[in-house]
């Protein structure tokens, strides 16, 4: 009898002989080399660095009022808008002078009878005066003549009062600025009537700012006038303004334990409007730290990062922190040391133990 070998039994016989083998391990994942970065080196080195008083405060106009009328009647003419540049004397409103005009009149006419009554007297004093010497007239009448005089001359003097208050009513009529500046705001419109103590308008002088700002009592003894305040404001990001500190408080409020001083600060270019809030920083003195181009820093976040060249020349990743900037040169305070070489504009390919090699 034959024995008939199907194709699965001759599989079956070829895979018997391997079960007891091993299988082969497979190869370990070759490393692929990292590339060395490239760049230019800087060496962190010691300079005089500022040390200042950090603090906040408020802008105020150097001149900042509300004008009033000091005067009544209807407003006839407003010549001015939000943001008119105006210079000392330029009319903001105009009220009705008709009536100031006709009691001006009244007034002027009182005053010349007053004068005429005054010559009259002076000449019936005048008159008499050679028959009183002679006692041709009673005594008690040229008296009498004498009295009425010094009542014609206090006559004259109280109209002339009342004529110089007429005039300052019709000039009062026509609100005008009492300094240079800017107005902030126009508070009436033609066809209000307004008082003496109605405010028409709000003038601003932007030429000269003053900076308001709360000083700690425990930092009151740095204080000195005559020293530069640096300060920044959100309106202009970036950007660097400086005074002069001018104005100490005389006494420490006693709710916050603060000190206010002021600023003075110069605004020729009109950038600053008073109300900004400010983050400034008083210098007091100037210390050596250890200090480093702002390009060599990396910047991710909140986090401030060094690359130090090893000796072996590698990249050593530092984390820093970092103090004040002063020409385009900034304080380390921690993570590095004067003396270590970094990288200067470290990209993304610079990690940390990454090959170094200098770029020629």
């Amino acid at each position: 009898m034959k024995r008939v070998i199907t194709p699965s039994l001759l599989a079956l016989a070829l895979l018997l002989p391997s079960c007891g083998k091993k299988p082969e391990a497979a190869p370990p994942p070759t490393k692929k080399p990292v590339a060395a970065v490239t760049g230019r080196t800087v060496t962190i080195t010691e300079r005089e660095v500022p040390r200042f008083l950090r603090v906040t405060g408020q802008l105020i106009g150097q001149n900042d009022a509300v004008i009033a009328a000091d005067a009544v009647g209807k407003v006839i003419e407003t010549p001015v808008e939000r943001g008119t540049e105006v210079k000392a004397g330029d009319v903001l409103v105009k009220l009705d002078e008709r009536q100031a005009r006709l009691e001006l009149a009244e007034a002027e006419a009182s005053l010349e009878l007053a004068k005429a009554r005054l010559l009259l007297a002076r000449n019936e004093q005048e008159r008499n005066a050679p028959l009183a010497e002679k006692r041709a007239i009673a005594q008690a009448d040229f008296q009498k003549l004498i009295t009425d005089t010094a009542a014609q001359e206090a006559e004259v003097a109280s109209a002339s009062a009342r004529r110089d208050m007429k005039q300052k009513t019709l000039a009062d009529s026509v609100i005008r600025a009492a300094f240079s500046g800017v107005v902030a705001e126009r508070m009436v419109e033609p066809g209000e009537y307004v008082r003496a103590d109605s405010p028409v308008a709000r003038v601003v002088d932007l030429a000269t700012l003053r900076l308001v700002l709360n000083v700690p009592e425990t930092e009151v003894g740095a204080l000195a006038v005559g020293q530069t305040v640096e300060f920044t404001t959100a309106a202009f990001p970036g950007r660097t303004f400086v005074g002069t500190l001018k104005f100490l408080g005389a006494a420490v409020r006693e709710a916050s334990r603060d000190l206010m001083v002021e600023v003075v600060v110069e605004n020729k270019d009109g950038s600053l409007r008073p109300g900004f809030f400010c983050d400034a920083r008083i210098r007091l003195r100037e210390e050596k730290a250890a200090v480093v181009p702002v390009a060599a820093l990396r910047v991710e976040g909140s986090r401030r990062k060094l690359f130090v060249i090893e000796k072996n020349k590698t990249l050593s990743e530092r984390l820093v922190e970092v103090g004040d900037t002063r020409e385009d040169f900034i304080e380390i305070r921690r993570g590095a040391v004067a003396g270590d070489a970094v990288l200067l504009q470290p990209g993304t390919d610079a990690t940390d133990g990454a090959p170094f090699q200098p770029s020629a």
